[in-house]
């Protein structure tokens, strides 16, 4: 059986053999110790052009088959012996594209985690310009939250994503400034200029 597999919007480096796409997926299930979506995991290997859609599906599918990995409500996880694959044969794909796709998954998945509590939402506002919401929420309680007109959606979707990343940085220097405590805020604005 040919074990080449599609490279069609694969990159250069990136993987071209079967066999290799699924000892990746069995290498980041187990090095993340946490289960990663499907959608997550697009993102991570297929988005990053390191494997084909097509074909990380089909070692997604052959490594459930296996018992090798699970699927739950959660997304996907490695199982023992997926775990044993990936330590064995862990030198057969190369470290730069493993390191390569778990830092990818490592910052896909804070970024989601951030995006459950620091929340964004955009709305036209009459008169022209977008208002841009943004709030830091623990389950239903909302700790921080202000409003900005941004002139348009483009501005306010780049603000949103910037509030997502860097919104406790944002909340702690607010905190600073109304409670006269520098300290919160002066760390902050010398490692950012």
């Amino acid at each position: 059986m040919d074990n080449k597999a599609i490279t069609a919007g694969v990159r250069v480096g990136g993987l071209t053999d079967r066999t290799e796409i699924k000892i990746l997926l069995c290498y980041l299930l187990a090095e993340l110790k946490q289960p990663i979506t499907q959608n997550q995991l697009i993102e991570c290997v297929c988005g990053q052009e390191l494997v084909n859609y097509f074909e990380m599906q089909s070692a997604l599918q052959h490594l459930l088959d296996n018992n090798l990995i699970k699927e739950d409500a959660n997304g996907f996880s490695i199982l023992p012996e997926g775990k044993d694959i990936a330590k064995q044969l862990e030198n057969v794909v190369s470290s730069t594209v493993k390191r390569y796709a778990y830092t990818m998954a490592v910052n896909i998945l804070q970024y989601d985690a951030l995006k459950k509590q620091h929340k964004t939402i955009i709305t036209p506002v009459e008169g022209g310009g977008f208002n841009l919401h943004c709030s830091i929420e623990d389950n239903d309680f909302v700790i921080f939250s202000f409003d900005i007109l941004m002139p348009d959606e483009n501005s306010a979707k780049f603000a949103g994503e910037q509030f997502i990343l860097k919104g406790q940085d944002m909340f702690k220097c607010m905190l600073g400034v109304i409670t006269d405590t520098p300290s919160m805020y002066k760390d902050f604005l010398k490692n950012n200029t």
